[in-house]
């Protein structure tokens, strides 16, 4: 029985704190590049439920998800990753930063805030650099970015 494949839909929180973002490095196939904190959606889990769960289980903050900010896919050129990426905005509930801490997923190498100036710098996936510099500039946001593949 041939597999279908189907596309994976990943939630991600941004986080803005004293004009920086919170992101997360991740080390995968002898590759760095840094995320915006979040995961995947589970089966019956809702958008809001899902970025929660992998919030905390990423920085151990308790978050609450405010409004939708911009969605973009990515495909592989050999279409065997299709993700669409739904970028909301969020706040910190009950604990503080100070309470923040990597996940302790083996794949996860650092967590702090970035400068606009340092995101210039780093590798991110998917390239949403100008949208998160956008958002620290307090700019309006297209809210469908389209298509973005980096390798």
């Amino acid at each position: 029985m041939e597999e279908i494949l189907k596309p994976r839909v990943r939630v991600a929180g941004i986080l803005i704190e004293n004009d920086r973002i919170l992101l997360i490095e991740h080390l995968k196939k002898n590759k760095r590049y840094w995320l915006v904190p979040g995961g995947g959606v589970d089966w019956g889990e809702s958008t809001a439920e899902a970025l929660i769960r992998e919030y905390k289980e990423e920085t151990n903050l308790d978050i609450d998800v405010d409004k939708f900010l911009f969605l973009s896919e990515t495909i592989a050129p050999d279409k065997q990753k299709h993700v669409i990426n739904l970028y909301f905005q969020v706040r910190v509930l009950k604990n503080s930063i100070e309470d923040m801490r990597i996940g302790n997923e083996k794949n996860l190498m650092d967590l702090r805030f970035i400068t606009k100036e340092e995101i210039e710098e780093i590798k991110l996936y998917p390239n949403i650099k100008e949208q998160l510099k956008q958002l620290l500039n307090k700019e309006e946001i297209t809210p469908y970015l389209g298509l973005l593949w980096d390798k």
